[in-house]
């Protein structure tokens, strides 16, 4: 467990955890709460409380399913670290179902959300009052998504819903991941059940202008002291372990009428299912929505110099609004050169200092100049400047309008120097030379020049999404499929029983195992 010594860690109240602390990561635990509410109105975003799924946790060592790799994403996105939250509601063996030797999950727990609401819902209260603000940004994975909507719908821990304990007000953008909104198969069990009463219920409000979406964009407000709407982004990995169980209706489990509902096969089963909380195309996807509602007032930087070609001794002049606001500025004359694969700079001259609205700064030296301007409350406006020297400029070639089969050559071409590549965004990224590489799955492409005298182009990205395959399918009776040994003994009996042992199924080859096909 690593929070701040003085933030109150919640106790968790059900499940397999129950009568511990709950664990996760919060914040910097070198600092205290005071240092973190500084951070929070420098940075101008809202904080993110991360929440994960069944058999999954915050940062236990080694779960695939765990938040860890989310939180870089965030860091290398100008998030700073004490924005960044999350708890493990599963104690230290997190998961609330069995898994099958072959790797599959086994029945899901009747009771997730009224296991763990209680927790959850005093964790986000908590990282509010710990931060100074009245809402956050909540990016919730697998039952982590009906978790969190369980708490802004207001779900006691007697399993019903109560006004005194809805928190709609406590969220600004909720990003819902591979999600089971409209439960799972017809054969699952107590809250997962497809139109049973706790799923018909949990969809169903009064407040915010009703419908599964309350309190969004064009509807009213959210009370308390902050009021607000709620941008919902829905986001499913098709063929997933979830995406295949969806009943049959308008929309598929992982969607919300309403809401920003995005779809990529990211891998069938649970490759996917796990690639929706790591794949970088798809986490910018839902990026962008974030941060909808700052939590203190907004600081807006424009310079009157775009990036590009300049003459020599190059001013730029700062506008700030409001008027009374100043921003500090760091300007270096930079050279780059990619050494062991990783990207390294040597900076010839750095100018610092602070402007007011209608100052202006001068770059006196010929070179490549990269500046940062920044201010409380404002996102960072970044610039890089040619000052009596030409830049460079890398243009990626290959189309990405449409999803790919197979693999994909991805090119790029550049006005001069030598082109890389990388396939990573996380520090330190690690760049190739050359002008193509080959990817067979989604990938995010990064390309950038770097001529002889080390001027550098801006790194250059694009997205490229692959087309799912069409699965394998085989017709047997549970019988002969455990014959064949495409299943084991707990599946072959759990299909029998759901089934009969002689009648027919179609099973469909999915990330090397045999499941009820996803259309059947």
């Amino acid at each position: 467990m690593a929070f701040p010594d003085d933030f109150p860690v919640p106790q968790d109240q059900g499940g397999p955890g129950r009568g511990d602390p709950v664990g996760g990561f919060g914040g910097n635990p070198q600092i205290g709460q005071d240092d973190h509410r500084a951070v929070v109105r420098s940075a101008g975003k809202a904080p993110v409380i991360l929440v994960h799924g069944n058999a999954g946790s915050a940062d236990i060592g080694g779960d695939k399913w765990n938040m860890s790799q989310l939180r870089e994403r965030l860091v290398s996105n100008a998030y700073p670290r004490e924005l960044i939250w999350a708890l493990s509601y599963l104690g230290t063996s997190p998961s609330e179902q069995a898994r099958f030797d072959d790797g599959g999950f086994g029945p899901q727990p009747p009771s997730p959300h009224t296991n763990n609401v209680n927790e959850v819902r005093e964790f986000i209260d908590n990282v509010c009052e710990y931060l100074g603000v009245d809402f956050v940004d909540i990016i919730a994975h697998s039952l982590g998504c009906t978790l969190a909507y369980s708490v802004f719908r207001g779900l006691s821990k007697q399993g019903n819903f109560d006004d005194e304990l809805k928190r709609w007000n406590r969220v600004g953008t909720f990003v819902a991941l591979a999600g089971a909104f409209r439960g799972l198969t017809s054969h699952s069990r107590g809250e997962w059940v497809p139109n049973g009463e706790f799923i018909n219920e949990l969809r169903k409000e009064n407040l915010g202008g009703g419908g599964e979406t309350p309190f969004g964009e064009g509807k009213p407000r959210t009370p308390g002291p902050s009021p607000h709407n709620i941008t919902y982004f829905c986001g499913i990995a098709e063929q997933d372990f979830v995406d295949t169980q969806s009943p049959a209706g308008p929309l598929r489990t992982g969607f919300l009428q309403g809401a920003i509902n995005e779809g990529e096969f990211l891998g069938f089963q649970l490759t996917g299912h796990e690639a929706i909380i790591k794949n970088e195309a798809f986490f910018n996807e839902f990026l962008r929505h974030l941060n909808r509602v700052p939590p203190v007032p907004r600081v807006t930087i424009t310079a009157d110099k775009n990036s590009g070609n300049y003459n020599s001794s190059l001013t730029i002049t700062l506008n700030i609004d409001p008027l009374d606001k100043t921003a500090s500025y760091v300007a270096k004359r930079v050279t780059k050169e990619i050494r062991n694969n990783v990207l390294g700079e040597e900076i010839a001259e750095t100018l610092n200092g602070s402007l007011s609205n209608g100052q202006t700064l001068t770059l006196p030296t010929d070179g490549m100049w990269e500046v940062v301007f920044s201010a409380d409350g404002a996102d960072d406006l970044q610039r890089t400047y040619g000052v009596g020297i030409e830049l460079i400029e890398v243009t990626i070639i290959t189309d990405n309008s449409t999803p790919f089969e197979g693999s994909l050559n991805v090119m790029a071409t550049t006005t001069r120097g030598k082109l890389y590549h990388s396939d990573d965004s996380l520090a330190p990224q690690m760049w190739i030379e050359g002008a193509n590489t080959t990817i067979t799955e989604s990938k995010v492409i990064y390309f950038i020049a770097i001529d002889s005298d080390g001027i550098a182009s801006p790194i250059t990205s694009k997205a490229f999404k692959k087309a799912a395959a069409p699965p394998a399918a085989i017709t047997a009776t549970p019988v002969e499929h455990f014959v064949a040994k495409r299943i084991g003994l707990s599946e072959y009996l759990a299909y029998g029983q759901q089934f009969g042992f002689t009648t027919p199924i179609r099973l469909c080859l999915l990330n090397g195992h045999w499941v009820i096909c996803p259309d059947s």
